[in-house]
Order: C-alpha cells, then sequence, then structure tokens
C-alpha cells in the first residue's frame, strides 16, 4: 500500500519476517560470503542492518517476505556452518512502513518527528534502516492498524 501525503508518501508491506544473524566475524568477505549465500538460493532481501562491531563481531539483520522463509532457513543451515559460534534469530509476522521525502535530503526533524509519534503510541520498533530519502521501520504486525492511523495524523 501507498498512500501520498502532503511531502510524504507512506508505504507499508505485512508479513515480512526479520532475520538476525549474531556474533558474525567484521569483515567485508564475511558479509560478502553470507549474501553469496543468501544470492546462490534466490532470496530476496530488504532492510539489512549492520550493528557496530564489537570484539571483532557484527549482528546482521535482513527482511524477507513470509514465503520466503522455508528457503531461508536451508540457506541459515548453510551460512550457520560456515562460521562457528553463529547464532540466529528468526523473527515472523512484521509489517514495515516506509515514509518517503526528497525533504528528508534538507530538513532536520523528521526522523524525530516519527520516533515521537511511535513512542507516544508505545509502538515497538525492531529496525530501523534509512536513506536519504526514506526511513524504513519494522514493527508487530498486530500494531499495522495503529501505526498506520498514527503515522497519517502525523504526516498528513
Amino acid at each position: 500500500m501507498v498512500i501520498i501525503m502532503s511531502q510524504f508518501q507512506l508505504g507499508s508491506v505485512t508479513d515480512v519476517v526479520l532475520v538476525t544473524l549474531a556474533n558474525v566475524p567484521n569483515s567485508s568477505a564475511a558479509i560478502a560470503e553470507i549474501f553469496a549465500v543468501i544470492g546462490d538460493h534466490k532470496i530476496n532481501v530488504d532492510m539489512i542492518c549492520q550493528t557496530a562491531p564489537y570484539k571483532d563481531k557484527i549482528n546482521l539483520s535482513f527482511t524477507i517476505d513470509a514465503d520466503a522463509l522455508p528457503v531461508t532457513l536451508s540457506a541459515v543451515g548453510v551460512i550457520k556452518g560456515m562460521y562457528d559460534g553463529l547464532v540466529t534469530e528468526i523473527s515472523s509476522g512484521n509489517c514495515k512502513f516506509m515514509l518517503y521525502s526528497d525533504i528528508l535530503k534538507i530538513q532536520w526533524g523528521v526522523a524525530a518527528r516519527l520516533f515521537r509519534v511511535l513512542a507516544e503510541n508505545n509502538l515497538s520498533i525492531k529496525l530501523i534502516t534509512t536513506s536519504d530519502v526514506e526511513i524504513s521501520i519494522l514493527l508487530d504486525n498486530n500494531e499495522y492498524d495503529k501505526t498506520l492511523d498514527a503515522l497519517q495524523k502525523e504526516f498528513l
């Protein structure tokens, strides 16, 4: 769904799965190898987020459509065999909202408005990614209607 608002567009997707790989070696080679396996399994990933390194390890999260979960579990099995101590977490039943606007390139405070609205409505964010024209947030599917209403009211 895409809703066009004054200076903003709001898009959303439901039935999103969050996959997190913890204790990944902090190297571009490891990340490349992981995404090569994902690509070999023909998995389309959306949001990608990496934590700051700690003791030469990172956590790497990405989202997929729920339909891709079975093949993703197969890929994760391959990836777990590549790195000792790798821990995985799968969180299904999520929704993603994307707030788009070219104004994000020049206007400060938009992210603050977004996070304030989410906080005022007791909405829990699972993942955040950004670009110069988009802020994407991942939440539980159960919070879809409440999130949609809150964001429409704030950015309409």
